[in-house]
C-alpha cells in the first residue's frame, strides 16, 4: 500500500474510533487515550494527523460535508428531494456512527470551541438551494423565501432528531419527520404540488433504509 493510501486509512481509522467515543461520551467525557486505543493506531500516528482532542473533534464534525446531498435516484419533484434528504440524514443518524457523532459534536461545539456556525450555514445553503429548485418547479409557494424555509427545515430537524434520540434512541425518527412534513407541507407548497408529496419519503428510499 502506498504511503499516501496508508495515511488516508490511518486518518479514517482515527476518525471512526473517535466518533465511537464521542458518540458514547460526548466531547467532555472523551479522553484522547481512549480515542487512540479505540482507533487501533499508535500515539505517534494519531499526533501526526491531529495535535489535540479538539482537532480530532473538528475532523469528525467535518465528516458531515461528505454526505451526498443529491441522492442517487433523484425524484422528479425537487420538493420531494428535500423531504427525502431529511430522511436520508435520519437514516445516517441511526446507522452511521461518524455522522451521528459529528451531529452530536456540532450541537455541543460551544463546550470546546468558539462559536462557529459554519456547518449550520453549510446545511442552510444546501436546503435553500434545493428549495429554490422546488420554487422554480412551481412546488414551493412563490411568496416563500427558500432561505427562510431552509432555516425552518434545519432548525426543526435538529430539534426533532434530538427529541427522538432522548425518548427512544431515534427509533421513531422517520415517523416523527413524516408527521412534521404532513403539518407544514400544506403551508409551504402550492395546492397542485401538495397532494403529490410523500412525507414519509420516496418508496425507494424507504426500501434502502429497510423501513418497509
Amino acid at each position: 500500500m502506498a504511503r499516501q493510501e496508508r495515511a488516508i486509512e490511518t486518518r479514517r481509522k482515527l476518525l471512526v474510533g473517535a466518533a465511537q467515543v464521542f458518540d458514547e461520551r460526548g466531547y467532555a467525557g472523551a479522553s484522547i487515550n481512549e480515542i487512540q486505543e479505540r482507533s487501533g493506531v499508535t500515539k505517534g500516528a494519531m499526533y501526526f494527523h491531529f495535535a489535540s482532542k479538539e482537532e480530532i473533534a473538528r475532523g469528525v464534525m467535518a465528516a458531515q460535508t461528505e454526505v451526498p446531498t443529491e441522492l442517487r435516484s433523484q425524484p422528479t419533484s425537487p420538493m420531494q428531494q428535500v423531504i427525502d434528504l431529511t430522511h436520508e440524514l435520519a437514516r445516517r443518524l441511526r446507522t452511521d456512527v461518524l455522522f451521528r457523532a459529528s451531529i452530536r459534536l456540532t450541537v455541543e461545539r460551544g463546550t470546546f470551541q468558539a462559536d462557529d456556525s459554519a456547518l449550520y450555514d453549510w446545511w442552510l445553503r444546501i436546503f435553500a438551494r434545493e428549495l429554490a429548485r422546488a420554487q422554480g418547479a412551481g412546488e414551493l409557494r412563490a411568496e416563500m423565501t427558500p432561505e427562510d424555509v431552509a432555516a425552518s427545515v434545519v432548525g426543526s430537524f435538529t430539534g426533532i432528531q434530538m427529541l427522538s434520540h432522548v425518548t427512544c434512541d431515534r427509533r421513531d425518527l422517520h415517523e416523527r419527520l413524516a408527521r412534521w412534513w404532513e403539518q407544514i407541507l400544506p403551508g409551504i407548497t402550492t395546492s397542485k404540488a401538495a397532494h403529490k408529496m410523500l412525507p414519509i419519503g420516496s418508496p425507494e428510499l424507504r426500501l434502502h433504509d429497510g423501513s418497509d
